[in-house]
């Protein structure tokens, strides 16, 4: 993916240099510093950058370079080509908003070569004790971006994700899975349907979870070429929902899965039933993929699921989880 071009003039030099310093830690793989210290190096930057992020400039002559103007009050409402965000904010609205702005040409999926390029897919499914399925996949995808450049899709109703992270009204999974449908997209659409926690980026969840009934083969094909092919990354962790239209092909084209359930009688029948089923429809590939996980006993109360995540992050099972990304056989 080409790195977005982002200028920057800020006079208080304590405020410029952190930013600056988190956009290089954080974003380095999409955005292509240009720092500038006098006014007149601004005069004309047609062709040196994308967009100029600033907190001092009141005029802005460069045509068709979006400026991007940090305010410290509430933001004022925007002009053509020069938009406001609040100063006092995570600097990652701030990075959403120049993502937002950055002009995006629309392109056609193309139809041939590798549908993902280079990216893994990883799915994760539940078939009872689901209240742990969520939070497993937030664990595994929190995980493998410790090395790599991992997206986070949430195809689960009611998944409870939203309450985890900042969700997005406007621009969310329902968004990307209308430029799938049409086949056409572009890089400015996509960025601004994608949100970040700390290494990790995940899709907006979406609003309305009727829509995820209808995403087909056809769909899911289109969205995972747009997202690990055009936007390169290493692997897209899929945590699973009932059964879409495209529910087997996803699960035909994962590299990994895993089923999250706890061992009982009841889940072992439903796990035998499903197994069965993949046979039936000609998947045995599919069977040998899957990887099942136990959640391990929570023997003290946790009250949300970002506190869930960070326990098992950090404790035995995250180190179990570690192992088995890696492809270490570890007994649970």
């Amino acid at each position: 993916m080409k790195k977005i071009r982002l200028g920057i003039y800020i006079d208080d030099e304590e405020y410029g240099d952190r930013l600056t310093c988190y956009f290089m830690n954080h974003f380095n793989n999409r955005l292509e510093i240009h720092m500038y210290t006098r006014q007149e190096e601004l005069i004309n930057l047609s062709g040196q950058i994308d967009i100029m992020l600033s907190s001092e400039l009141n005029e802005w002559n460069n045509r068709g370079i979006p400026l991007i103007q940090i305010v410290e009050e509430t933001p004022i409402e925007s002009e053509e080509g020069i938009y406001f965000v609040e100063k006092y904010q995570e600097v990652n609205f701030i990075v959403d908003e120049i993502l937002k702005h950055v002009a995006g040409e629309v392109r056609d999926l193309q139809k041939d070569g590798s549908l993902m390029g280079q990216a893994r897919l990883i799915s994760v499914y539940s078939l009872a004790d689901n209240q742990f399925q969520m939070p497993f996949a937030m664990t595994l995808a929190s995980i493998l971006s410790e090395n790599e450049r991992v997206l986070f899709i949430d195809f689960q109703e009611n998944s409870g994700l939203s309450r985890m992270f900042e969700q997005s009204k406007e621009h969310n999974l329902d968004e990307l899975l209308v430029m799938a449908e049409s086949g056409r997209y572009s890089t400015n659409r996509i960025n601004s349907c994608i949100g970040h926690s700390q290494k990790l980026d995940y899709v907006y969840p979406i609003d309305n979870t009727e829509n995820l009934c209808e995403i087909n083969t056809v769909i899911c094909n289109n969205l995972l070429q747009m997202l690990g092919k055009e936007m390169h990354y290493d692997c897209i962790v899929l945590n699973m929902g009932t059964r879409f239209k495209g529910f087997f092909d996803i699960l035909d084209r994962s590299d990994e899965i895993y089923l999250v359930q706890k061992k009982c009688p009841i889940s072992q029948w439903r796990e035998y039933e499903f197994t069965e089923e993949l046979m039936e429809r000609g998947l045995s590939n599919v069977v040998e993929r899957i990887k099942i996980i136990e959640p391990p006993v929570i023997a003290v109360p946790v009250s949300t699921c970002e506190k869930l995540v960070e326990m098992w992050k950090w404790n035995e099972f995250g180190d179990v989880i570690r192992n088995m990304t890696r492809g270490i056989s570890c007994a649970g």
